[in-house]
C-alpha cells in the first residue's frame, strides 16, 4: 500500500498548544504516513520541524492584514503542490484553514479542519466549516456549536497526551503548579493571589507558574514577577518558563487553571491539554466551570464558578492540606487519562480520519 501523502497546514512558527500536540503525533506517525507541512509563519516551531527533518515550507504570513492575501496565495501554492500527489490538507487551526480549504480544492485534495480553541466561535466558523471536508474538534462541547447542520462530517479527536509509566510515589510539596503561556488571558494573576489568601489562613501554599513569555503580552511576565514582590510570596512563588514540566507534576500537590471567561461568558479554553498532563502524573486538577474543562476534568478534580482569588483558594485548599485525599482523586486522574486523552488514542483517531476522508470522493462532503 502506497503511503498516505498528507499536507499539514499550521498557522504558528511559535510553538503553542495545538503545535505541541501536532509535533506529538507527527514524531509518532507510522511509515504509512508521509507528512510534509506547510508554515505559515517563522517560529521556532518551524525551526523545530526544520531541525528534526521534516519537509517543511515556511511562509511569513503575520498579522491579520495577511489573510488579505490568501485568495493570490492559495492560487500560487495550489499551482506548486498541484503534482505532488496529495490525498488529504489538514489545516491545523482556523487561520490555516481559511488558507488550505481553497488551495485544497485547487489540488482535488480533500480538506480537515482541526479546531482546538473557541476563537472565531459561531457563525464565522460555521462559514470556514462549510468550506471544509470534515471538522475534527477537540471536545463535545466545540462540537455542540456545528450540530446538527455537520452531522457525520464531524469528528471529537481530545488532544493526546503522552502516558509513561508513573515512578514510584514520590512525595508532593504544598506546591500550586500552573502551565501556559505568560498571557493575562490565563488568570495567573487571581492564582497568586489565591495562595497569599491561603498563606493568610495558615496554610502551608506555594506556586509555581511554568510558561514563556507571551509574544503578544510580552510584558506580563514582569507583571507577575513584580505582583510575586507585591505580594510578599518571594520565598514561596516563582513565575517563568522551566525545562522539565513533567518534574513540575511530580512536585505538585495540585495543578490549577485560571483563565476566566471572555465576554458574554464565552469559554477560553478548548481541552486543556495541561490538565491532561497533571492527571497523567496523578495529580488532581482545578478548573473554571467551562464546558470543555469540565468535560476534560470529570470527577477528578474541582470546578470553581468563577477564577477568582477566593474561589480557588477555597477549591486549593482540601488538596494542599489532605495529601491522601490529593492522592487519590490524582490516581483516579490517571485512570481516566489513560481511558481518555492518551496519545496513542489521539494519533489512532486521527490516521482513521483521514484514511477515511481520504478514501472519499472530494465533493462528496461539500455538496
Amino acid at each position: 500500500m502506497s503511503p498516505l501523502r498528507l499536507l499539514i497546514v499550521a498557522p504558528f512558527g511559535d510553538y503553542g498548544g495545538s503545535e505541541m500536540v501536532l509535533m506529538r503525533v507527527l514524531r509518532s506517525l507510522p511509515d504509512s504516513i508521509e507528512p510534509h507541512l506547510l508554515v505559515m509563519t517563522p517560529g521556532p516551531f518551524a525551526d523545530m520541524l526544520e531541525a528534526e527533518g521534516y519537509d517543511a515550507r515556511v511562509e511569513d504570513l503575520r498579522g491579520k492584514v495577511s489573510t488579505a492575501r490568501f485568495p493570490v496565495l492559495a492560487r500560487s501554492l495550489a499551482a506548486d503542490y498541484r503534482d505532488a500527489g496529495f490525498d488529504l490538507v489538514h489545516a491545523n487551526g482556523i487561520k490555516a484553514a481559511m488558507l488550505g480549504a481553497p488551495m485544497a480544492h485547487r489540488i482535488g485534495a480533500p480538506v480537515v479542519w482541526m479546531k482546538h480553541d473557541h476563537f472565531f466561535d459561531g457563525r464565522f466558523a460555521r462559514m470556514v466549516a462549510r468550506r471544509c471536508d470534515h471538522l475534527a474538534v477537540v471536545s463535545q462541547a466545540m462540537a455542540a456549536q456545528f450540530r446538527p447542520e455537520f452531522d457525520g462530517r464531524i469528528s471529537v479527536i481530545y488532544p493526546g497526551v503522552v502516558l509513561e509509566p508513573l515512578p514510584e510515589p514520590v512525595p508532593t510539596e504544598p506546591l500550586v503548579v500552573a502551565v501556559g503561556r505568560l498571557d493575562p488571558r490565563k488568570g495567573f494573576d487571581n492564582l497568586l493571589r489565591a495562595v497569599r489568601l491561603l498563606r493568610d489562613r495558615g496554610a502551608d501554599a506555594r506556586a509555581r507558574i511554568a510558561g514563556p513569555v507571551d509574544r503578544v503580552f510580552p510584558d506580563h511576565a514582569a507583571e507577575l514577577d513584580a505582583l510575586v514582590d507585591e505580594l510578599d510570596l518571594r520565598d514561596s512563588a516563582e513565575v517563568g518558563w522551566v525545562d522539565d514540566v513533567q518534574a513540575l507534576y511530580r512536585r505538585a500537590r495540585v495543578v490549577a487553571m485560571a483563565s476566566p471567561a471572555r465576554s458574554g461568558g464565552r469559554p477560553s479554553e478548548g481541552a486543556p491539554t495541561v490538565l491532561m498532563e497533571a492527571m497523567g502524573q496523578a495529580r488532581p486538577v482545578i478548573g473554571p466551570r467551562q464546558d470543555g474543562i469540565a468535560e476534560v476534568v470529570g470527577d477528578v478534580g474541582t470546578l470553581v464558578d468563577e477564577p477568582t482569588p477566593e474561589q480557588l483558594a477555597d477549591a486549593l485548599e482540601p488538596y494542599l492540606t489532605d495529601r491522601d485525599m490529593a492522592d487519590e482523586v490524582g490516581r483516579r486522574g490517571r485512570e481516566r487519562a489513560e481511558r481518555l486523552f492518551s496519545a496513542e488514542r489521539t494519533q489512532e483517531s486521527l490516521i482513521e480520519m483521514w484514511r477515511a476522508l481520504a478514501a472519499r470522493p472530494v465533493a462528496s462532503a461539500r455538496s
